[in-house]
């Protein structure tokens, strides 16, 4: 964060929106953007952004300058729910290796000349077929596992912070921030702007 005065800085873009009469009160540049409160507006110039390159706000309008942090939501959701399903899972074939039924099963010999004979074949084989879904479950929800611990790295990894300066009646400015700075970034702005502006971590 350094702080320029526009008569001082060496891009004139900024300078040249100003109305006849306006003066800059405060200015501060972050992270490639340039964010100006003057005596009639709070001006936004990201000549770099993706978005936008300009905007600005009425003083009257502007209600607050924070701090926050934003992810791809999308990934928390999608993990938590490949998480559930891979737990659910993992923990039924966890249970049924624990539980023994399996050995049970393998051990029932049914007399040949019984009245189980008919169904001895369906003995023999319903191990085999409990011990493939067993097995299953295990491989599957260790698999749902990783991909939700995945997702999880995903989402931390596209957080970022954003000043974001609200305004009354429309969406809020937002200049993306990359340092440690943002929180002085804010209080500056809450203090420059003056009434209606609360701070929220002050």
């Amino acid at each position: 964060m350094s702080q320029s005065p526009l008569s001082q800085a060496t891009d004139d873009r900024l300078s040249s929106m100003l109305f006849q009469g306006e003066e800059v009160r405060e200015e501060l540049s972050v992270d490639g953007a340039r964010v100006a409160v003057t005596t009639h507006r709070v001006l936004v110039f990201t000549p770099d952004g993706d978005g936008r390159r300009f905007d600005h706000a009425d003083r009257p309008n502007v209600v607050d300058a924070s701090v926050e942090t934003t992810g791809r939501d999308s990934y928390v959701s999608w993990g938590t729910r490949i998480g559930v399903y891979g737990a659910v899972l993992l923990g039924g074939g966890v249970l049924l290796k624990a539980s023994g039924i399996l050995d049970r099963l393998g051990g029932a010999t049914p007399p040949e000349n019984g009245p189980g004979a008919s169904i001895a074949g369906t003995v023999d084989f319903l191990p085999t077929v409990l011990g493939a879904l067993t097995d299953g479950f295990l491989l599957v929800g260790g698999l749902l596992l990783l991909a939700a611990a995945s997702l999880t790295a995903l989402y931390l990894g596209s957080r970022s912070q954003e000043l974001v300066i609200e305004r009354a009646g429309r969406e809020p400015m937002r200049v993306p921030l990359h340092g440690d700075d943002g929180e002085e970034v804010a209080r500056r702005l809450r203090s420059a702007i003056g009434t209606g502006s609360k701070p929220q971590s002050d």
